[in-house]
């Protein structure tokens, strides 16, 4: 006591030594009260639990349907399907709890001995081994905090952990962490990975499989156990010793439980992805038009009209007949060497900066070289190494060593008449099989060009199909859309019902003789040819530049491109004699309504109709669309005119190959300059299907809209022709046939020969009864 008190008196006698610690001493009580009250002012600018709790939704898919209701698509990133307490199996929930918080029932979201007894293991050990977060904390820091390792965030985190606790019950809390947490494989929440691990429903998960998705959660990446079964095996039966030790198992089902393997699907559960084009046009108006944002993930319910049975049949018109064509051009070469060295999507410079650097694979190993991309592999597309090259046959060998072979006689269009000539030894090749028996197959190769398919109900403006190119996981670019390609002939129709439109007849001629247009320019046909007198119909069945310049003369090019507008046509057009044979860059969506305007007897959908109605994670409908109005185009008379040429053009035309579709078909080729577009535009009473073909650089050829764009539309009509109700064309009240002479293309009443007849669609005033005449 006597010691203190000298203590006490040397320290109060010496001034220096009183002041500095009563300094230290009220520097202490304010920085403390400072700290207090900063941490106050931290805790009070957290969000209040029960507004959190009753705002929250779970990021959830959103679903698009088709027309009939059936699922089409799964947007988003996250495959989560929420589900109650109840529906979770109890080996589940006893699993998570004793590998992730045994004390979980017992504290109040902070477990402080937990906390104590990690540091007591982590200083005996000299590292980290224990964490001594509760499964309440890691819940809130996933929810609303960051991962960064700063003392605040664990205040944070603390805090929240115990509001958390305070106002939500035990089981609240375990079904909320139960689905939100990443089990890997792209499944989110508990129902979502017994889903993508086992095929089935997270209420009919075993034990063992109980236990091996609570394990998971702690490092997706690394206790998967379809990316290392062996390490996921381990870690499952870690947790089944947690169960053990806190007397969830006994010791019998624990000894039994471990010996089970562990089995797994072979692939996880393909979220429906069907018609990646129309969800990218689908996402981009939910954003825009309606103003949703991040609409993939909001677990919307997006109901449309795409007839999904016509979406498959169109993407495989467009993937069948590009592969075809691509052979037509012949052999572009082996996908690679397997001596190559390859870079996988990292550039010079990254390589620089991460050469000499552990760890970092930037040369594909031969089984990434022999993966076949996800887009091909639906169609039997398989990767093979040239093992041996004679000249009428190659050998060649799979990743899994097994062996075949590809005939010469059955590859002559690759364009050549040896396979030494186009291929080495160790070559990377795609194939298909085409005899199992022979272990033989055919050569392929992924096509280079790309193409688009629109299928729209006339009367509704529904769209029915959207294909806007090979395949969406192979470019995101929607050419249906996006694509500004020069239209070439397609766009002569309105050209002619611009002339029928202001008097013109269809049997009017017009002289197809070699004319200079300005600029020096001679437009010729594309035969090198011209044919003389040449009726209105003649020119547009045969697709005669030069009838086509000389009508928009006529006409006027003004007057034309305000017809254009009147079809629906927004991309800016030049006001010159090109426009009439297609200079103009149109989207395939814009020509496609534009030739509504025929079939619907001159009117056309205000808008693409697409989305009926949009329904919120709740279910209450927060969108919902009408049939856009019809938009007066063209008269009827005129609509009629043209029906009949672009029926003419099927019959006698550039378009013979839809004749194959036995129904009354209008239709119209398109091909542009040095071939670099194909198109084809076909119409029935009740539909109108458009397709273009064509490579994304604008230097390389095609083809003929006949020979390219045609046999697509062709492959899809005669795939989905018995589902179309059989129509035919209205007649308007101001069109008659009249008997032509066809040797002078004159009206005359005069006996004649049969084959110098032909009835041909004339034009009155309806009003007053009067013909109009002829030009």
């Amino acid at each position: 006591m006597k010691i203190i008190k000298r203590i006490f008196k040397f320290f109060w006698n010496n001034k220096i030594l009183r002041y500095g610690f009563l300094s230290l001493f009220l520097g202490g009580l304010v920085g403390g009260g400072i700290a207090v009250y900063m941490l106050y002012q931290v805790a009070q600018s957290l969000p209040h639990v029960e507004d959190f709790i009753s705002k929250y939704r779970f990021t959830q898919p959103s679903l698009v349907y088709d027309a009939e209701g059936r699922l089409m698509a799964e947007m988003g990133t996250e495959r989560r399907y929420p589900i109650s307490i109840a529906e979770m199996p109890a080996d589940l929930k006893n699993a998570v709890v004793a590998v992730e918080d045994a004390r979980f029932y017992e504290h109040s979201g902070i477990d402080y001995i937990g906390i104590a007894r990690a540091m007591v293991v982590n200083i005996r050990s000299g590292r980290y081994e224990q964490g001594g977060s509760t499964l309440t904390q890691q819940l809130v820091k996933n929810l609303l905090l960051s991962s960064e390792r700063k003392l605040i965030r664990k205040f944070k985190e603390a805090v929240l952990a115990h509001r958390f606790d305070s106002y939500l019950t035990k089981d609240e809390i375990l079904e909320f962490y139960l689905n939100y947490v990443n089990f890997g494989r792209g499944g989110y929440g508990a129902q979502a990975a017994a889903i993508a691990y086992f095929g089935k429903d997270a209420k009919d998960l075993t034990l063992a499989e109980s236990a091996m998705l609570a394990g998971i959660p702690r490092g997706p990446s690394i206790y998967a156990p379809h990316l290392n079964k062996e390490r996921a095996l381990q870690r499952r039966n870690i947790v089944l010793l947690r169960m053990f030790e806190n007397g969830y198992i006994t010791e019998d089902v624990y000894n039994t439980t471990i010996e089970e393997p562990i089995e797994i699907t072979k692939t996880a559960q393909q979220r429906a992805r069907l018609a990646g084009y129309f969800m990218d046009y689908t996402l981009k108006f939910l954003s825009e038009e309606i103003g949703i944002t991040d609409a993939e993930s909001k677990g919307l319910r997006v109901y449309t009209t795409i007839n999904m049975d016509y979406q498959v049949l169109a993407e495989k018109a467009i993937q069948e007949n590009l592969i075809e064509t691509s052979k037509s051009h012949g052999y572009y070469g082996p996908v690679g060497n397997i001596n190559e060295q390859v870079v996988d999507n990292v550039t010079a410079m990254e390589l620089e900066e991460l050469e000499g650097e552990e760890g970092v694979e930037v040369v594909q190993t031969l089984e990434e070289k022999l993966r076949v991309p996800p887009y091909l592999e639906p169609l039997g597309f398989k990767k093979a190494v040239v093992a041996a090259v004679e000249d009428q046959q190659l050998l060649i060998k799979f990743d899994d060593d097994t062996e075949g072979k590809v005939l010469m006689k059955d590859t002559r269009w690759a364009r050549a008449s040896k396979f030494s000539s186009i291929l080495s030894v160790d070559d990377i090749i795609y194939v298909t099989l085409k005899d199992e028996k022979a272990q033989t197959y055919d050569l392929q190769q992924d096509p280079p060009m790309e193409g688009a398919l629109m299928a729209v109900d006339p009367k509704s403006g529904a769209i029915l199909t959207m294909v806007g190119g090979f395949a969406f996981d192979k470019s995101m670019f929607n050419r249906s859309v996006q694509a500004m390609r020069q239209v070439g002939s397609v766009f002569k129709p309105i050209v002619y019902a611009t002339a029928i439109d202001n008097g013109a007849q269809p049997m009017a001629k017009i002289l197809d003789a070699p004319v200079l247009a300005g600029g020096g320019w001679r437009p010729g046909n594309n035969e090198g040819q011209y044919y003389g007198p040449t009726t209105i119909k003649e020119g547009l069945t045969r697709s005669r530049n030069v009838v086509a310049i000389k009508v928009a003369e006529q006409v006027g090019i003004q007057n034309v491109l305000d017809y254009a507008k009147r079809f629906g046509i927004t991309s800016n057009l030049p006001a010159d004699l090109t426009v009439p044979i297609g200079s103009g860059s149109i989207p395939l969506i814009e020509m496609v309504y534009a030739y509504t305007t025929f079939p619907n007897m001159g009117t056309r959908p205000e808008r693409p109709f697409f989305v009926t109605r949009v329904e919120d994670i709740d279910g209450e409908v927060i969108f919902e669309a009408t049939q856009p109005p019809q938009v007066p185009v063209i008269s009827a008379n005129t609509a009629m005119v043209m029906n009949d040429i672009l029926q003419n053009v099927v019959e006698k035309g550039t378009g013979f190959r839809a004749k194959e579709i036995a129904r009354p078909v209008g239709a119209k080729t398109g091909t542009t300059n040095e071939n670099r577009d194909a198109w084809f535009i076909g119409y029935l009473p009740n539909l109108v299907v458009g397709v273009w073909v064509g490579f994304d650089e604008f230097d390389n050829a095609v083809g003929y809209g006949g020979s390219v764009a045609a046999p697509v539309w062709v492959s899809f009509m005669r795939s989905i022709i018995r589902t179309v109700p059989a129509a035919v064309f209205p007649a308007a009240k101001g069109v008659v046939y009249r008997k032509m002479d066809v040797r002078t293309w004159e009206p005359t009443n005069e006996l004649i020969q049969y084959e110098n007849g032909s009835f041909e669609p004339y034009v009155f005033e309806e009003e007053e009864g009067t013909e109009v005449s002829l030009r």
